[in-house]
C-alpha cells in the first residue's frame, strides 16, 4: 500500500548485453541471488561529498544537453539513478572503459572497493530518509536491483557478488527467446514502480544475454501542502509571447528564499528532501544554457528564511530522451566501441564475443501539485556483442515563466530529479 497520495517512481536504468547465435536455454525464471544488500546502520553524508558532487555535476550537464536538444520543450532527468547504475556497471568494466566511466562519477579515483562501500553507504543512508508520522514514514525511498541472465551466459562471480552485496541486486536465469520472460521483467517493473510503469518491454531485437534493472521510487509530501482552494487559472508566460492558462497554486508562508540581479531561488521542503525552484529573471534559455551546478549550489547555500508570495503553477509531462550522443561528447566514448569496448570483468571476450553499449536512453515523468511530487524514471542501456527582497514586504516569487527545478536529499545534496518547465500544459516532450 502506497504510504501517500504522492508519489515519485522510476526504474532508473535498463542495461541490455547483445550477442547473436544464443543456445537453447530454460524457459523459467529462476533465482540465481535473492536481493542481499550489505546492512549500515549509521553513515556519514555530506553535500562537500566528491562522489555526489561528481553524480549531481554530470546529471546537470546531461540536462543542459537535454534541454539544447528540445528548445522549447520541457525537460527532466535523474542523476542518481544513471550514477548509480554506472557505478554497477563499472564492476563490470576494465581498462579504458572503466577509466571513462570513473571520469563521470568517481573523479577522486577511488578503489573499486572503495566506490562500492560508499554507493552502498549512500543507498543505506537514502532509503532511510525521513521521518515518522503517525507511524508512517513521512517520505519514502526505495532503490531495487536486478540482473536477468541468459541460462548459457557464464557472468563472472566477483561481478554477481559485488552487486548483490553494495547494490542489492536480484539476478534471475531466464530465456529472453521466450515471452514469458518479457512478461516477468515487465511484472517486476511494474511492483518496483506501483504499477506507474507498465509494458515497458514490447519484444527484444535481437534477444540480450543480460538485463539489468535499476528501480528508484521516492513518495514525499511537502511540508507545508498548498491550499486548493486558493488554486487558481492563472497566465504562464511562454519563452515565444505566448500565455497558458494554468492552474495556479497560489500561499503566502515562510520558506527558504533568495534572489539577486539574475535569479529568484526558493526551496520547497518534503521531509528529510527538498525541491529546490530556480527562476530566471531573464530569458531562461540563456540562463540554462550556462548553468552548472556551482551555480545551483551557489543558490541553496545563499538561501534565507522569510516571508513570500509564492505562485507556483501544477505541472504534469513525460518525456523520453536518448543520451549516447551526449555522453560520447562527455568522455564516455570506448564503452560504445564494439570493438575496444572493455566489460570483460562481466564475461570473457572472445574472437566471436564483446559487450559493448548500443545505445543509452531514459524516460521520465513528473507531476506537482497541492499535496507533493509524483514522478517516474526509466533509463534504458543497451549493450551489444559482435538582488535583495525589499524590507518587510514580502517578495513576490511567482513561477508565471519558465522556471528550474532540482529535487534532492537533503544531507547528501544528491539530485534525484532536476529539469525546466517550459510549459505547464506540456505533457511529453520526446527526442
Amino acid at each position: 500500500m502506497i504510504p501517500f497520495h504522492v508519489k515519485f517512481t522510476g526504474i532508473a536504468l535498463v542495461i541490455l548485453f547483445f550477442i547473436t547465435g544464443c543456445s537453447k536455454a530454460a524457459t523459467a525464471v529462476q533465482f540465481e541471488k535473492q536481493a542481499e544488500l550489505k546492512k549500515i546502520e549509521k553513515q556519514s553524508v555530506s553535500h562537500e561529498d566528491k562522489l555526489y558532487t561528481a553524480c549531481n555535476t554530470a546529471g546537470i550537464q546531461l540536462l543542459q544537453k537535454i534541454s539544447a536538444a528540445n528548445e522549447g520543450k520541457n525537460t527532466i532527468f535523474s542523476p542518481v539513478s544513471f550514477a548509480a547504475v554506472l557505478a554497477v556497471l563499472n564492476n563490470g568494466a576494465a581498462g579504458k572503459t572503466r577509466y571513462e566511466i570513473n571520469a563521470l562519477i568517481n573523479p577522486e579515483q577511488l578503489s573499486p572497493a572503495e566506490l562500492n562501500e560508499k554507493y552502498c553507504h549512500t543507498i543505506n543512508h537514502l532509503i532511510n530518509t525521513g521521518y515518522r508520522e503517525n507511524g508512517n514514514q513521512t517520505t519514502v525511498v526505495e532503490l531495487a536491483n536486478s540482473l536477468w541472465i541468459q541460462e548459457n551466459l557464464r557472468v563472472k562471480d566477483d561481478f554477481l557478488n559485488t552487486s548483490n552485496t553494495y547494490y542489492g541486486t536480484e539476478a534471475y536465469n531466464v530465456n529472453f527467446k521466450d515471452n514469458s520472460t518479457i512478461n516477468a521483467m515487465n511484472r517486476w517493473i511494474e511492483d518496483k514502480t506501483y504499477g506507474r510503469i507498465q509494458n515497458h518491454i514490447i519484444e527484444f531485437n535481437p534477444p540480450p544475454v543480460m538485463v539489468v534493472f535499476n528501480s528508484l521510487y521516492f513518495n514525499g509530501k511537502w511540508q507545508n501542502p498548498f491550499d486548493q482552494s486558493k488554486t487558481q487559472k492563472e497566465d504562464f508566460h511562454l519563452n515565444n509571447g505566448d500565455i497558458a492558462k494554468v492552474e495556479m497554486m497560489n500561499a503566502e508562508k515562510r520558506m527558504q528564499y533568495y534572489e539577486d540581479d539574475q535569479i529568484q531561488a526558493g526551496k520547497f521542503d518534503y521531509y528529510g528532501c527538498s525541491m529546490l525552484v530556480i527562476l530566471p529573471k531573464g530569458d531562461s534559455g540563456n540562463y540554462f544554457s550556462n548553468l552548472n551546478y556551482a551555480e545551483i549550489r551557489k543558490a541553496d547555500n545563499n538561501l534565507e528564511n522569510m516571508k513570500v508570495k509564492i505562485k507556483f503553477p501544477k505541472f504534469n509531462f513525460k518525456q523520453k530522451n536518448k543520451l549516447a550522443d551526449y555522453l560520447k561528447t562527455m568522455g564516455l566514448e570506448s564503452a560504445f566501441d564494439y570493438k575496444n569496448a572493455d566489460f570483460t570483468a562481466i564475461a570473457d571476450r572472445s574472437d566471436r564475443f564483446n559487450l559493448y553499449i548500443s545505445d543509452i536512453s531514459q524516460e521520465c515523468f513528473i507531476n506537482v501539485d497541492e499535496e507533493g511530487t509524483e514522478a517516474a524514471a526509466l533509463t534504458s542501456v543497451l549493450l551489444a556483442g559482435s538582488g535583495m527582497p525589499r524590507d518587510n514586504v514580502p517578495p513576490e516569487f511567482y513561477l508565471n515563466k519558465p522556471f528550474i527545478f532540482v529535487i534532492s536529499d537533503d544531507r547528501t545534496g544528491l539530485i534525484l530529479f532536476a529539469g525546466k518547465v517550459e510549459n505547464p500544459l506540456e505533457e511529453m516532450g520526446n527526442t
